[in-house]
């Protein structure tokens, strides 16, 4: 048993793909357990659920309608667990890992030690941060895995000596290459990858002239541009898409109106991202993520990047041991100069019909996956860099590059998962105060600043999901994000129709409720338009429309609403937010002898708030049961002298806010309190 295990630890194939497996689960696996749904990925789930798997065809019929197949096959599999696809995700940025050393091993069989290398920096490469958006994201990864199984097959066939492995691996090779095609068309670039490293592979076979080569090189990759222009043709000429952004008649007429605008912008915007993704990806994204990190961040970051340096440190320890050096100093020149001509033109490949489509690369938009593709380019063109120094820098250096790029992944995971914290606990915060809403309410969320929703359904997805789960076409509780356009809308009481790809929306802004997080350290509050209270963080967009929110949308009585736990993870501890959450309810219906019950438990338990509005209801509940004293106690500890939370509450207080008389609201003596003094 133990010389098949020393036998098996001896095949330098089976250790390098240990490596990248292992640079994969620490790098990507060890943040999973925080991360959670994002963007694009709510209305995914909204219609998964509330429409059925099957829905997701139609859904995604508008622009890539091969995609919707898949992805309603996944749903079926995955479901609605969090950590189903982000362990999906996993699994395929693992399979691009290895499938990208496969290709490289086909291709420069003797450079095992180089080859191995350069797929842990394809692995931990921090141009494409989007991993921690797995429902979303993972079709990307899945495109992108099965273009480089598509070439590392057409390798292998090349290879192969038999016919009939020649033409299974072929086939398997052309399968593949038209599924990946039909779910992202802009990653045709890799057609270009396919035909340099098939033309280098032919040519180490030294043919005598250029036609002889040329013929080569047609015979064995003609099958590829043939499923290329049966896409091209289907996707020009046959499907009508809905999308604007994938609309092609939109970009042909883009560019016909102002051709030479539209070329100088190929041109430089081509150069541009190509430097982005070759270079500065290295460099940008991790000196801003490293500048803005917690010293206790940069520790846990620094830790874990170590471990993998030491796995890679490791390897070349065993390869020296075992395998011996497999790359002569005086072949590394040429070997530089194939890896810098090769990389450079596969990168130029990748991004150029990004471009081409009105796209771009944008290093500081971490959502975005224009950075995905052109990574196999982009390895190949900075290890021709590497080549070019001495063997010891040529190894200083690219430690540091691992160890920069898992660092920065880190820590980019860090900020998704405080971005899902953040929602989770407002979502959840939610069901707390509200029971129910009711059909027909316009939701409006605000977030607070690095965190602020984009798109309605980033609000009707989880919203619909906790309070009418069941089976609907539509949203029955809509949304809408908060910004100068819907703030006109709230202003006017507009009524606005649209549509998320196939979920068409009636969104009534007369109906609407305003949830606010002023901060980080805030917790939720649905804004009272009758008595609008905000914290001295609250931005001012959000007091522009307070007055407009109405209570009246939320239903305090009946069975409450519970977030589904496979979607929103477990119910958080009960800590201040519960509690001012249930004090905020009781006031809604004028329950003051609750209030006062919930502020001697956040008492006893010596619970404080880390925004000091949210003591303002225990003012009023204790004004209204007569303690007075209290009250002002409250005011002396936690309000007086915040002018900021003061001025726009006792403006509102210097009348009567028309409470119902059951309310028993002595706003007088509540004025009295928070602003005579």
């Amino acid at each position: 048993m133990k010389e098949t295990l020393l036998k098996i630890f001896k095949n330098e194939t089976f250790v390098a793909v240990l490596l990248i497996l292992f640079t994969t689960l620490i790098t990507y696996g060890i943040s999973i357990p925080r991360l959670g749904y994002y963007y694009d990925d709510w209305y995914l789930l909204w219609s998964g659920e509330v429409r059925g798997p099957g829905s997701l065809i139609s859904l995604f019929s508008i622009d890539r309608p091969f995609m919707g197949v898949v992805y309603s096959v996944i749903y079926r599999l995955l479901g609605a667990r969090i950590i189903n696809w982000h362990l999906y995700a996993l699994l395929w940025r693992f399979i691009g890992g290895a499938a990208f050393f496969w290709i490289l091993r086909l291709v420069w069989p003797e450079n095992r030690r180089l080859t191995a290398m350069m797929a842990v920096l394809f692995v931990v490469y921090p141009g494409f941060l989007s991993q921690p958006d797995a429902a979303t994201k993972q079709n990307h990864l899945y495109g992108f895995g099965t273009a480089l199984l598509s070439i590392a097959f057409m390798l292998q066939g090349v290879r192969s000596s038999r016919m009939v492995w020649k033409i299974l691996h072929g086939l398997v090779s052309v399968i593949l290459a038209a599924n990946y095609l039909f779910i992202y068309e802009y990653m045709i670039g890799l057609e270009g990858m396919r035909l340099v490293l098939l033309g280098y592979v032919v040519f180490q076979d030294a043919f005598r002239g250029f036609w002889q080569f040329a013929w080569e090189v047609l015979k064995k990759w003609w099958p590829y541009p043939l499923a290329a222009a049966v896409f091209l043709g289907w996707r020009l000429f046959f499907f009508e898409g809905a999308r604007a952004a994938t609309d092609v008649s939109n970009l042909f007429s883009g560019y016909l109106d102002n051709l030479r605008h539209m070329l100088v912008r190929l041109f430089f915007e081509t150069a541009k991202d190509f430097l982005d993704a070759s270079v500065f990806a290295w460099f940008v994204k991790p000196y801003l993520l490293f500048s803005q990190a917690a010293y206790s961040s940069l520790g846990k970051a620094l830790l874990i990047a170590a471990l993998v340096v030491v796995l890679v440190w490791g390897y070349t320890c065993l390869h020296r041991r075992w395998w011996g050096t497999t790359t002569r100093e005086d072949e590394t020149a040429g070997l530089a100069k194939s890896f810098l001509w090769i990389g450079a033109a596969v990168t130029l490949f990748a991004v150029f019909p990004v471009i081409l489509s009105g796209r771009q690369l944008d290093l500081f938009d971490a959502y975005k996956s224009y950075g995905l593709h052109p990574i196999g380019g982009v390895v190949l063109f900075v290890s021709g860099i590497l080549l070019l120094f001495q063997p010891r820098v040529r190894q200083t250096v690219l430690i540091v590059l691992v160890a920069l790029s898992v660092s920065t992944q880190i820590l980019n995971a860090d900020f998704w998962a405080d971005h899902w914290k953040t929602q989770r606990e407002t979502w959840w915060q939610l069901s707390w105060r509200a029971p129910d809403i009711r059909d027909d309410t316009v939701v409006v969320a605000y977030f607070p600043s690095g965190y602020r929703l984009q798109q309605d359904y980033e609000i009707f997805g989880p919203v619909g999901l906790i309070y009418r789960p069941g089976p609907a076409d539509s949203p029955a509780i809509q949304a809408e994000v908060l910004n100068r356009d819907t703030v006109f809308d709230i202003l006017t009481g507009e009524v606005r129709m649209n549509a998320v790809r196939d979920i068409r929306m009636k969104r009534d802004f007369r109906n609407l409720l305003l949830v606010s997080i002023p901060s980080t350290s805030s917790c939720m509050s649905i804004i009272d338009g009758a008595l609008p209270v905000y914290s001295q963080w609250e931005d001012l967009i959000v007091k522009q429309v307070g007055e407009y929110s109405s209570l009246e949308r939320v239903i305090p009585s009946g069975p409450s609403h519970t977030p589904p736990s496979e979607i929103f993870g477990p119910e958080p501890p009960h800590g201040w937010c519960y509690y001012y959450q249930k004090a905020s309810l009781a006031r809604q219906v004028g329950d003051w002898e609750q209030v006062g019950r919930i502020y001697d438990q956040v008492q006893a338990q010596g619970l404080e708030p880390a925004d000091e509005v949210e003591m303002i209801p225990f003012v009023e509940g204790l004004v209204n049961i007569g303690r007075d004293e209290d009250a002002r106690q409250v005011y002396q500890q936690w309000i007086k002298g915040r002018q900021k939370l003061r001025l726009p509450l006792c403006t509102r207080l210097e009348q009567d806010p028309g409470y119902p008389p059951g309310f028993n609201y002595d706003y007088e003596k509540i004025n009295e309190i928070l602003c005579g003094q």
